[in-house]
């Protein structure tokens, strides 16, 4: 089925499965009639003292695009925003847009609002401390006093505390914000006798129910044997404690289905009414778990099908880090390099199948007063820098910002994608989209976040380059002589040359273009071109010295050497380098590109365009020479994350080799100038990453961790583990004990 409109869903933040699940209702149905689902997140929950800050506002700023964006309609989940302040400046926003728009939990007169029954989930838990548990003394901890949800839920407790015939006066109900301060404080009076211990204590949020109990726990009163405690929301949170918490799921999903619903409807689309109720999820913190013997059901599968993507990402992070794009953006010199890094690092958000880096077209400060640049909205047209997918890749062009991403505009399935704003120091760039194939693969924590950040700096890093790039050639426009190396610009190259040419006729120079690739893992004390200039003036004082575009170099000498062979030269200029610098620097002669002509008279008015044939040339050397290797960038890290998420696969150099392409030599020199190591050290560190793993939480014999992690002999196993880890397998298991147990 192709789209044929779009939604806009606006979050605050995407940090958990309760947010994922509401994603994920909107989106199944919103596929199902025909439409994207475009969820525009801050990706950060602000509180209102934090909303000016200068961080804050450029990740607000993706808000602008509810204005500049073609949606046909929103669905704004408002009680999720910590911030009053910037509810109502997005609830300004749609009424000036003036697209049917339907609100969640949150009262106002513009546009319909949408709640779940928000007295169910308590009424269920408290229901089942008392059909199933007898219990007979209840308290509540609800969220905010005053806040209508929060009330409802207590409601709830009240309703099933009347029915069952028991006492729910003021002295069992309590206010916790939601958070984890109150309820711990409540768990102490408990534990201190300043509170009566009751049966039971029903929570209406699983971070209060969380720190309830391990307070309780931590001051000698045990769950549930002296106290049974109950959360709401089914969140992650109620599967990773001590004791796994008894809670109520599916509010979440509620909302979205009815937000869809209603969404629908003002938008005149027919629907299907979606029949879901909230879902009592079983834990230990009842008393319901003593062993293990806990029913599933299809609330507590997602949550654990959500903890499973975060910790895959998590493990999917041990080969990599957010340092590496850091490093990468830092050293870019221009737009292109920062979209081929870009594309280049999306395997480090590898539940993303699309990702689309979008620009303003004034991202870059104005070279004339640098002190101009955005600061808040987005223009009307922006630049495509970068798509990248896994069947195509399109870069460099316009568009027009209400269509939100060129590839909108093209024939596809309706897709779901998340928007988060691209800034830095103030300054806004653009934003970036992410396509998932489901919502529950949406993790933007601190990794994200990070990352988000090093696009940014990248961006920022180009513009400073651009900038400085702009005040030389001013300078330069002005002298022959480039400022920063102290040698002849290329206006001043062609002068001398002239020159030199019209004092004598007869004189016949070899021109020399030199330039150097550099390593991406290599930290430059001087750059290569600077060291390579002072080693040539030291070395021969009568060559002319020239810096005739960004590290590209001009020598002119009256040399008759051979500079056909393509290393000659090469190890010329590095063996000068290397005594010049006494072996403090490092320039590879196989990094070194350079090509020569002999200038005479007969070229003196040729000069200029010989010199820029030349130039030309020299570039689409660097780039073939650099290809050989570059070019395999992002084979070398799909393996590497292979090798490390599966250890026990037969891998074979041979076979690896051949499916890339490469002779066994070449790819050994490049994976260690990648990675720093080698392929078959990889390939043994991930297994014993495994090895440790399985020895620690498992009771699988030796013979069969031996076998699942890919070793054919258990002898060579047993050998290979013990010269590692100092100890036999047995050994290690018996000091380290069974983590499981």
């Amino acid at each position: 089925m192709d789209a044929k409109g779009r939604i806009a869903v606006i979050l605050p933040q995407v940090s958990s499965n309760t947010e994922t699940g509401f994603i994920d209702t909107i989106h199944r149905g919103a596929f199902r009639y025909g439409y994207d689902t475009i969820v525009l997140t801050g990706a950060i929950n602000y509180v209102d003292q934090h909303l000016e800050a200068t961080y804050s506002r450029g990740q607000r700023n993706i808000y602008a695009l509810i204005m500049q964006g073609d949606f046909d309609g929103f669905i704004f989940e408002a009680n999720l925003f910590c911030s009053e302040t910037q509810r109502r400046l997005i609830l300004d926003m749609l009424r000036q847009k003036g697209r049917p728009c339907v609100t969640v939990n949150y009262e106002q007169p513009y546009f319909p609002s949408v709640s779940a029954d928000e007295r169910i989930p308590l009424y269920l838990s408290a229901e089942h401390l008392i059909k199933e548990h007898g219990c007979r003394r209840l308290y509540c901890i609800g969220g905010n006093k005053g806040h209508k949800p929060s009330e409802e839920r207590i409601d709830g407790f009240r309703k099933a505390m009347e029915e069952n015939g028991l006492p729910c006066g003021d002295d069992c109900i309590f206010y916790g914000d939601y958070w984890r301060d109150i309820p711990h404080r409540i768990a102490l009076d408990i534990a201190e006798g300043r509170l009566d211990m009751p049966d039971g204590i029903v929570c209406g949020s699983d971070i209060m129910a969380s720190a309830l109990c391990r307070t309780l726990m931590d001051n000698g009163v045990r769950v549930p044997e002296d106290i049974k405690v109950t959360g709401c929301d089914g969140s992650v949170i109620s599967q990773s404690e001590r004791v796994t918490l008894t809670t109520v799921a599916g509010q979440e999903k509620i909302n979205g289905a009815l937000a869809l619903g209603r969404l629908m409807e003002l938008m005149g689309v027919s629907t299907e009414g979606m029949d879901m109720r909230p879902e009592l999820i079983i834990g230990e913190s009842c008393g319901c778990g003593a062993g293990n013997d806990m029913p599933v059901n299809g609330s507590l599968s997602d949550i654990r099908e959500y903890t499973g993507t975060v910790f895959e990402l998590l493990e999917h992070r041990k080969t990599n880090s957010h340092g590496e794009i850091i490093r990468r953006m830092s050293e870019c010199k221009d737009i292109y390099d920062v979209t081929g890094t870009f594309m280049g690092c999306c395997y480090m958000i590898p539940t993303g199948i699309r990702a689309e880096l979008c620009l303003c077209e004034d991202w870059c400060r104005d070279m004339n007063d640098p002190s101009v640049f955005r600061t808040k909205g987005l223009p009307d047209r922006m630049v495509l820098g970068i798509e990248a997918c896994y069947d195509s890749c399109d870069k460099m062009k316009e568009f027009m910002t209400r269509d939100v991403f060129p590839s909108l505009k093209k024939r596809h399935e309706p897709r779901l994608t998340v928007v988060t704003s691209l800034h830095y120091k103030g300054q806004i760039f653009g934003y970036v989209g992410f396509t998932y194939r489901k919502a529950i693969h949406i993790v933007l924590d601190e990794f994200y976040m990070s990352w988000c950040d090093a696009v940014s700096s990248g961006l920022n890093t180009v513009q400073n380059r651009m900038y400085k790039e702009y005040v030389n050639k001013r300078i330069e426009s002005l002298s022959e002589f480039a400022p920063v190396l102290g040698i002849y610009n290329k206006r001043g190259l062609i002068s001398k040359l002239m020159n030199i040419m019209a004092e004598n006729s007869n004189s016949v120079l070899t021109l020399t273009l030199l330039s150097y690739i550099r390593e991406e893992r290599v930290r430059y004390s001087v750059p290569p071109v600077n060291t390579i200039v002072n080693a040539i003036r030291l070395c021969d004082s009568s060559a002319v010295l020239a810096s005739v575009a960004d590290d590209i170099i001009a020598v002119v000498d009256c040399a008759e050497d051979e500079r056909e062979n393509p290393l000659s030269y090469a190890v010329k200029v590095a063996e000068a380098v290397h005594e010049s610098y006494r072996g403090a620097v490092d320039i590879k002669q196989d990094r070194i590109v350079y090509l020569s002509e002999k200038v005479s008279a007969a070229d003196i008015f040729t000069i200029e365009s010989l010199i820029s044939s030349m130039e030309d040339k020299l570039k689409g050397r660097i780039i073939s020479a650099g290809s050989g290797t570059f070019s395999y960038r992002d084979s070398f890290n799909a393996l590497r994350e292979e090798i490390f998420r599966h250890p026990e696969k037969e891998w074979n150099i041979e076979n690896i080799t051949r499916s890339i392409g490469l002779s066994k030599s070449h790819f050994h020199r490049i994976y260690k100038e990648f990675f720093s190591t080698s392929c078959k050290e990889d390939i043994i560190t991930s297994r014993m990453d495994k090895v440790r793993w399985l020895l620690e939480n498992t009771s699988l014999s030796v013979a069969q961790i031996s076998e699942k992690c890919g070793y054919s002999n258990n002898s060579h196993f047993i050998r290979q583990f013990s010269s590692r880890m100092g100890m036999t397998p047995s050994a290690y298991r018996k000091r380290n004990g069974q983590k499981s147990k």
